[in-house]
């Protein structure tokens, strides 16, 4: 760590780490995620191109590297299904297990699909300090996102970037291209790391964060340099760490397999990987996907399989390798096969009309009870995510497909059809036409207005709409458009801006749009 030229204060706030194909900006990364690792911080690498494995071998192939949990690629612990996209982060966001999700085996499509749900359900249940590594982010967070997929993918990363650090979320950006990478994920991060950048459009994008976060008085040696740095070499602007410096990263300690070989060299294959038991983590996974087969086919979670899988895991980890590590592994698991036990379903011998799936025990940090006042909460049926998504996004409304949408799913079929009854008939819910509300809503925390909490809680394109009307009273349809960089017309603009209308959250006066009175509260 010593060697490290990033201060370990900067490792709480987001990094930007930018630089051209095969300039070190991979590596770097891996240098940094290898620190965080030493100093026990839960660490999450979602990597779409299969270059992170090596975090497990030592840099020379033959020892041991770090207990990361591996799902999906070439050296998967576990295959990445794409089912399993929420109980796997809901895994994540409650245990202490550093892992590399791998979607190099996936294609883009479905990569955007299992990233959507993933990070959707770990914003919603994360609550403790988590550094998310998204390598190629402009792939996912584009500035100009195309299709529906994507402007979804976009909105989650994007809330991530903007208003994570409330969840506990630290996000370490990596790109090639940062001239195509969202704008308003470039500029939340409050370090940047620029490698070699030769294209006049990428640097363009440095001046943008520049602007936003640096001082352009320093800047004009970074932009003149930035296009002749060697492989390695890089510009480390840390401007509230009073660091600007120009340096060359240190060796990292397991295998660099992100490297490109040269003509005639031999890549070096690991011969040793840092053992991790994920018995414990493929019963939970398994006990989660049971949970959406028909009713003549459900399986249970039996106390024998749960004994099994901690009698596995307690004979699990060799020795040999960082043992605060192991111990930690072993406590994740154990919990883990708890987690598993929570989503038995009983098998009653007779096709059952579907009910709503239970979910496992939430702490209480969970999203249903991030805002509940000291008074007593009106018991909820299983506690239903859809009540539970109503509740979080109070005092805004929506339809029962918005709802279905935040949780995940689609507005039809028997199973939300029960879920939907369920909610009406035991008096959670009531209709005011087309919209879902409470009837018992959750209160607001000490101190918040409702704008504050809409603002955080919308869902996308809403809330970014939301939040530029608010910062600035009066502006116009065009006006807005052009902040967020979107054209006033199509399916994205139309959702948002119906969405705002419908529950009654802005006020229109001509052509100027401000925020409802009554939202601010005593702060308007």
């Amino acid at each position: 760590m010593a060697d490290q030229p990033i201060p370990v204060e900067a490792l709480d706030s987001d990094i930007a780490i930018l630089g051209r194909k095969g300039g070190g900006k991979t590596y770097t990364s891996k240098g940094i995620v290898e620190n965080l690792l030493d100093m026990g911080r839960r660490v999450l690498v979602l990597d779409p191109l299969g270059v992170w494995a090596g975090l497990r071998t030592g840099a020379d192939g033959e020892s041991a590297g770090y207990p990361v949990a591996i799902f999906g690629g070439l050296h998967g612990d576990l295959p990445l299904d794409p089912a399993a996209a929420e109980p796997l982060a809901r895994i994540i966001a409650t245990e202490n297990l550093p892992a590399v999700v791998d979607l190099s085996e996936l294609s883009k499509g479905k990569q955007q699909a299992f990233l959507f749900a993933f990070l959707h359900e770990l914003r919603t249940v994360n609550r403790e300090a988590l550094t998310i590594v998204l390598e190629e982010a402009d792939v996912f967070a584009p500035q100009n996102p195309q299709g529906d997929d994507s402007k979804q993918l976009h909105g989650e990363i994007d809330w991530i970037a903007r208003r994570g650090r409330f969840r506990g979320f630290r996000l370490i950006t990596i790109t090639q291209r940062p001239a195509r990478l969202s704008k308003d994920v470039l500029t939340q991060c409050a370090t940047l790391i620029a490698h070699r950048l030769p294209a006049p459009q990428d640097r363009d994008a440095v001046k943008a964060w520049v602007d936003g976060n640096g001082d352009k008085d320093k800047a004009r040696e970074v932009f003149d340099t930035l296009a002749q740095l060697a492989v390695g070499e890089a510009w480390v602007w840390a401007p509230e760490h009073d660091l600007l410096e120009r340096v060359r990263f240190p060796s990292i300690k397991t295998l660099d397999t992100s490297s490109t070989p040269k003509a005639g060299e031999k890549r070096i294959e690991p011969k040793t990987l840092a053992q991790v038991d994920v018995s414990a983590i493929s019963a939970a996974l398994n006990a989660a996907a049971s949970r959406s087969e028909p009713s003549g086919r459900s399986k249970n979670a039996s106390a024998d399989v749960i004994d099994a899988e901690r009698s596995s895991y307690e004979r699990g980890i060799a020795a040999g390798y960082h043992s605060g590590w192991a111990a930690a592994m072993r406590e994740a698991s154990r919990r883990v096969v708890e987690f598993a036990g929570s989503f038995a379903i009983e098998d009653h011998g007779e096709p059952a009309e579907p009910k709503p799936a239970p979910l496992p025990k939430p702490n209480p940090k969970t999203l249903a009870s991030r805002r509940a006042s000291s008074a007593p909460r009106p018991s909820t049926p299983s506690n239903d995510p859809l009540l539970a998504a109503a509740h979080s996004i109070w005092p805004a409304r929506l339809t029962w497909p918005a709802l279905a949408a935040m949780c995940g799913r689609k507005a039809r079929g028997g199973h939300f059809n029960t879920a939907r009854k369920a909610l009406i008939d035991g008096g959670h819910v009531h209709m005011d036409g087309e919209l879902v509300t409470p009837t018992n809503p959750p209160g607001a925390p000490d101190g918040a207005i409702p704008a504050d909490l809409l603002e955080q809680n919308l869902p996308q394109p809403a809330a970014k709409m939301f939040a530029a009307i608010r910062s600035r009273p009066g502006i116009t349809a065009i006006g807005l458009a052009t902040v967020l960089g979107v054209q006033p017309r199509g399916g994205h603009w139309n959702t948002g801006i119906s969405t705002l209308r419908r529950n009654g959250l802005i006020r229109e006066d001509g052509d100027k749009l401000f925020i409802s009175t009554g939202l601010e509260g005593e702060h308007q």
